[in-house]
């Protein structure tokens, strides 16, 4: 689920690059996501602004697709 988060935050970055607030929440929730599982406001932030199924997925994730031997 985690994969499929990255994607639709990828699709929304690109879609929304027109707007400014799109691409900044994708990215910091996308580098968060390299380490840990993004805070439950940025993930908020990501469904609104980014992108709606790609907030959905990253409200679902559990903490164990987040660990340190995960993508």
């Amino acid at each position: 689920m985690k994969t499929a988060a990255k994607v639709f935050i990828i699709i929304g970055i690109v879609v929304g690059f027109i707007t400014i607030i799109a691409p900044i929440i994708g990215f910091i929730t996308l580098n968060q996501m390299k380490t840990q599982k993004p805070s439950t406001a940025m993930c908020v932030l990501c469904l609104l602004f980014c992108n709606l199924i790609g907030g959905i997925l990253l409200l679902c994730c559990d903490e164990s697709e987040f660990g340190p031997g995960t993508n």
